[in-house]
């Protein structure tokens, strides 16, 4: 196994060597647009019908859905201008016929593919992996977002949660709808070289009623969420930019009560007691140059993020649960370390919750950036001592930089978690991803953990983490993804997450998509077939295999679905607990098949749904599965949406059997663009309670912000145990409010 480190080593060298580095055809971007510096005042009113605007020539759009590479059906006027201070882009975005023009949501952040978008994505550092995002819809909302990782998988590198200083105006008029956004470059992270900044910009305008998407530049479909990402972006030029570096503080206030039902000192029922609280903190954000950034924390909180979604478990893996708070979100790219399916060096829930329950920030800094060819990110928090937790520090370093091509990278980390009570846990790893030849990308990974009361050996395979991949990344024509990955047996990252532990093998997955054409309803599908073969790590008995053939559809008018087929050999060597141990499987040799249907309607339709449906044999036993998300957009102000899980489990020769049922509900009201009302319901039968949790924003600015916050558990089945249940296991209003100064 020491070989294999050091051959890791050696292909690193290979690729990034000055004598063996290369750059792959259609990897480096066009020469870049020099983006014109506006000379007259611009009235920031939505309509971009000043003489200054008009000087500016105006940007070819091109369709890219339903038919790639087409004329847009409607007229759409993009240009771009700057001053000392702001970034402008605005947009005339022709509607010839009104029925056509959807406008629907005002609420910060919205987002539904059910209204129309205008909007742009922002490579600051011009790395081709990472950005920014802003958009607006008819209006006049504000939705920010990063991407990380060149969105690779939108769902998990698109961060909503990020949000920063800027503006934005819109009006609807005879012919359609208009923009005007207005970014302060004091808002970007970029980087100045010689009086020149570069940066790459992909436009983008989504017709909701035609499921229509232009963009500039033109992308090719055959990449995954293409009009998103940074590597297919348009690079431009600023000259001379300097900006303010503005300090901005963020005090905020709690106040609220807490009530818990607790048994009495007899244990013969339950009392309602009630914990007032008040609260403080804040944040500080200082430029200390162009392109890096301090934050600072004081007695963090977080009392307006939602409430986490429930799960049953019917897997061997952990169930991983994203992060929702928005100062761990943001800039989260810069801290990911990811061995993939949620496995990450750096895992941000770490730092401040345990066993499910918020434990107390003291505070903590964050730098991040980039100094010269080196992004950088440094984080360091206190949390308090909780139960039999003791005071713990988190630390985190994060460094890469490009090599070989815009789309290449190496990098390393570092992270700590350090106990008062004389308990330590370190870890490191070291990365690098090559950009080898066309959309062909080499990975390799390697970690390694340290922790009080172990062996730690540097030169030792037990407590290293390993990961080989080689993937082409196409979504039409020929795409595959080949990996290896080790996970040792004291591996054991103390600020990270490991779905499974001490395991080996090869995954593997070979794709083929095909674009039909303007002849056929469909806009793209593809078939694939995917498999792992894993070993124990330690024993070097075979755990599991499995095989997935899956064939993806999706029609231009934004209808898709998947038909999935699923087979496991499975080697249990423990007895393993399903749901919420409400039933079980014992050790023994098991193989079994089900087959996964599911179907998406239009999400741009004011109803959509979403409906999976699984059956087939399971273990020793058989399950059945479904899920259904319906949502409604009732007019331009209400959303709603339900969850349905269903899962049937059956053991026959066994006697063994369970039904679980998740319930859940979501509500969003916003009536203007300042102000929303979500609601957040849910009832899961395997624990026999429902969730509650409502959030009221009033967001008049950036930085400006009062939440009131309620939530409450509600026990059913009250004698299931004895003595009697309350109704209510406990509840929690809060308000809180948070004010920026900008120095």
């Amino acid at each position: 196994m020491r070989t294999k480190l050091i051959t890791l080593v050696i292909v690193v060298w290979f690729f990034t060597s000055k004598d063996h580095a290369q750059i792959s055809p259609g990897t480096e971007p066009a020469d870049p647009l020099k983006i014109t510096r506006i000379s007259g005042g611009i009235n920031f009113d939505g309509i971009p019908d000043e003489a200054a605007w008009q000087q500016i020539e105006a940007f070819p759009m091109v369709m890219c859905i339903p038919n790639p590479g087409s004329a847009p059906t409607e007229p759409t006027i993009v240009r771009m201008g700057y001053d000392d201070q702001f970034f402008y882009v605005s947009g005339l975005l022709n509607c010839q016929d009104k029925k056509y023009l959807r406008a629907i949501g005002k609420g910060r952040d919205y987002v539904a593919l059910s209204t129309d978008w205008f909007g742009f994505t922002l490579d600051t550092f011009n790395d081709r992996e990472n950005a920014v995002q802003f958009a607006t819809n008819p209006n006049g909302l504000r939705r920010d977002a990063t991407i990380k990782n060149d969105c690779l998988v939108e769902a998990d590198d698109r961060n909503l949660s990020w949000n920063t200083f800027w503006d934005v105006k819109a009006r609807i008029g005879e012919k359609g709808w208009s923009a005007e956004f207005r970014i302060p470059f004091s808002s970007l992270r970029f980087q100045t070289i010689e009086g020149k900044t570069l940066m790459g910009i992909l436009l983008l305008r989504w017709m909701a009623a035609k499921t229509e998407l232009v963009t500039f530049p033109a992308v090719s479909p055959k990449y995954s969420s293409a009009h998103f990402k940074p590597s297919l972006s348009q690079v431009i030029e600023f000259e001379g930019l300097k900006p303010r570096k503005p300090v901005y503080v963020a005090p905020f206030v709690i106040a609220g009560v807490g009530q818990v039902n607790e048994l009495n000192e007899n244990e013969t029922g339950y009392e309602m007691n009630s914990t007032p609280k008040l609260d403080a903190g804040g944040d500080i954000k200082y430029s200390i140059t162009n392109n890096l950034t301090l934050d600072l924390t004081i007695n963090t909180d977080f009392a307006q993020v939602e409430a986490d979604d429930q799960m049953i478990n019917l897997t061997r893996y952990s169930l991983y649960f994203p992060e929702k708070r928005k100062f761990f979100l943001e800039k989260s790219d810069v801290f990911d370390f990811s061995f993939l399916q949620g496995n990450n060096l750096f895992y941000s829930r770490r730092i401040g919750l345990y066993a499910g329950n918020a434990v107390r920030i003291y505070g903590g800094a964050r730098v991040t950036g980039r100094i010269g060819k080196w992004d950088i990110g440094f984080l360091d928090m206190q949390t308090a001592k909780f139960e039999d937790n003791p005071d713990e520090n988190f630390g985190a370093i994060r460094l890469k930089r490009s090599v070989v091509n815009q789309n290449s990278f190496i990098g390393g980390m570092v992270t700590s978690r350090l106990g008062m009570n004389g308990t330590y846990n370190i870890a490191y790893g070291l990365d690098g991803q090559f950009r080898v030849k066309g959309n062909d990308y080499l990975i390799l990974k390697m970690a390694q953990s340290f922790e009080n009361e172990a062996d730690n050996k540097i030169l030792d395979i037990s407590p290293t983490r390993l990961l080989f991949q080689w993937q082409r990344r196409n979504q039409v024509g020929l795409g595959y993804d080949i990996q290896y990955t080790y996970s040792g047996e004291n591996y054991n990252p103390g600020i990270g997450f490991e779905r499974k532990k001490s395991y080996h093998g090869p995954n593997a997955t070979i794709l083929y998509g095909w674009l039909p054409g303007e002849s056929s309803f469909l806009y793209t599908h593809r078939i694939s077939l995917s498999g792992y073969n894993y070993w124990n790590s330690v024993t070097g008995l075979h755990e599991t295999t499995n095989a997935v053939l899956n064939w993806f559809w999706q029609t231009k008018k934004a209808h898709g679905g998947n038909i999935t087929f699923n087979w496991f050999t499975e080697d249990l060597p423990y007895t393993l607990p399903l749901g919420n141990n409400q039933a079980s499987v014992p050790p023994g040799k098991y193989s079994f098949a089900y087959l996964t249907l599911s179907y998406q309607s239009s999400v741009a339709k004011d109803f959509s749904s979403l409906l999976s449906f699984t059956t087939g044999s399971f273990f020793d036993g058989w399950r059945v599965s479904f899920y259904a998300e319906p949502k409604y957009k009732a007019g331009t102000d209400f959303d709603f949406g339900l969850t349905y899980y269903l899962d049937y489990v059956d053991f026959p020769e066994r006697d063994m059997s369970f039904t679980n049922h998740i319930f859940g509900l979501r509500g969003e009201m916003t009536l203007t663009t300042t102000t929303s009302l979500k609601s957040f319901i849910q009832y899961n039968t395997a624990v026999k309670r429902i969730i509650t949790n409502v959030r009221f924003r009033f967001n008049p600015g950036e930085g400006n912000d009062f939440y009131i916050v309620y939530d409450e558990g509600l026990n059913t089945d009250l004698q299931r145990v004895t003595p009697e249940l309350p109704v209510s296991s406990g509840r929690t209003i809060l308000l809180k409010y948070t004010y920026t100064f900008r120095f």
